[in-house]
């Protein structure tokens, strides 16, 4: 994957292309209780509209309440556990 950091656009913090083309756009939420299901629908409508990206995800600091993840179910965007990326961190020491 291809990584560029596109701070502020759309809310979008990472976009990459994956190696098979597919487009990802993530967004980092640090403090999952100030996520609301309201802003998972803004992000994903965003990303479509632009046709900025074919993975959407957000990534938070934590575990993001029941509301925020079915909100994120209908919107088709992943929601990641930032705690469940640890292993990334290895691999770039």
């Amino acid at each position: 994957m291809t990584v560029t950091a596109s701070m502020g656009h759309l809310g979008t913090d990472v976009t990459g292309i994956g190696a098979d083309g597919q487009r990802w756009v993530l967004r980092c939420h640090l403090d999952p209780a100030g996520l609301a299901p309201a802003d998972v629908h803004r992000f994903a409508d965003a990303v479509r509209l632009m046709q900025r990206g074919d993975l959407i995800m957000i990534v938070v600091g934590g575990s993001a309440s029941e509301p925020v993840l079915q909100a994120a179910v209908q919107a088709s965007v992943t929601i990641v556990d930032a705690a469940s990326l640890s292993w990334w961190e290895n691999l770039q020491a």
